[in-house]
């Protein structure tokens, strides 16, 4: 009995040592680092199952959490999609997206902090190093740029079945959409998109451009001299002239009343715009702010759906 007593003792002690042995090792699986690029270029070690993940802009979060992605940190921002506020109503806020609080995010104790490449979020990237937390910087300047956000979430999140299941809706909404587009055979379209010290032409380039581009526009400030790769270059109302699009599509920065009404005041004012097709045909549209001001990520068939609309009179 006595025998049998110590073997079963001696047991359980190996199947502890090596449920604990288990678990070590996965710990530090988990914890290990895995080398990613991100959109400067940039060689990131994060960790390969990161924990504790800070959001420094809105269209970043969207993707994530739209996957059931869980963040510890948000940026301020008026810009959320309704269908994810309640989910990330009790995230605390680190500030504006042009305006990160580097002692918020470190309070949050990240283990990975995500932004895009703006200077605001490029600056943080040494003293977030410093305190040895990766900073990975993911623009979204495409459609293209939206599936590949959505796998790499996706793997961020451990959620790569909810991840590969969003991309296939995606990629079907937009096989429908655009099945029966020509490229090039569009219409000739400018985008403006306009903010509170100047109006510039959106270049296939940009996200509204790439759109435009997708759905079989010929756009106009892909024609101009040195557009190179800009994403957007000044508006020249001789170049508009001369080009004479049929179709005028406004984005104003956070939807602005003020910056909309001065450029309909130009368009008023200015005789150059009188002889644009656009102008002429009232065919002047002013693009959803939710949707084109911040990157609308997983609602990017929602915009092209509205973008194709006005350019067709129809989105199938």
């Amino acid at each position: 009995m006595k025998k049998y007593i110590l073997l079963v003792f001696v047991v359980i002690i190996a199947l502890a040592g090596y449920f604990l042995l288990a678990r070590g090792q996965h710990k530090l699986a988990a914890n290990a680092a895995v080398s990613v690029t991100d959109s400067t270029g940039a060689k990131v070690h994060i960790p390969a199952e990161p924990k504790r993940i800070v959001f420094l802009n809105a269209s970043n979060l969207e993707i994530f959490t739209s996957i059931g992605g869980k963040a510890v940190g948000r940026p301020t921002s008026t810009s959320y999609p309704d269908d994810i506020k309640e989910s990330i109503k009790d995230i605390p806020e680190v500030g504006m997206i042009h305006a990160p609080n580097l002692e918020k995010i470190m309070s949050l104790k990240p283990d990975l902090v995500v932004g895009t490449n703006v200077p605001f979020h490029v600056m943080l990237r040494k003293p977030l190093e410093m305190a040895g937390v990766p900073l990975y910087l993911n623009m979204i300047n495409s459609y293209e740029d939206v599936l590949k956000s959505i796998d790499d979430f996706g793997r961020f999140a451990d959620r790569e079945k909810e991840a590969a299941a969003k991309r296939a809706q995606i990629e079907k909404e937009y096989a429908a959409l655009t099945q029966d587009v020509q490229k090039g055979k569009g219409p000739k379209v400018l985008i403006i998109f306009g903010s509170p010290d100047s109006f510039n032409m959106s270049t296939k380039k940009s996200f509204g451009g790439d759109l435009a581009e997708r759905l079989g526009a010929v756009n106009i400030a892909d024609k101009a001299e040195n557009v190179k790769d800009s994403s957007y270059i000044p508006l020249s109302m001789e170049f508009v002239a001369k080009e004479n699009p049929d179709i005028v599509m406004l984005i104003t920065m956070g939807g602005s009343k003020e910056i909309l009404e001065k450029l309909r005041a130009n368009m008023r004012d200015n005789a150059i715009w009188h002889d644009v097709n656009a102008v002429k045909n009232n065919r002047v549209y002013q693009l959803p702010p939710s949707l084109f001001t911040v990157n609308p990520g997983t609602h990017t068939i929602e915009a092209m759906k509205i973008m194709k609309e006005y350019m067709y009179g129809e989105a199938k």
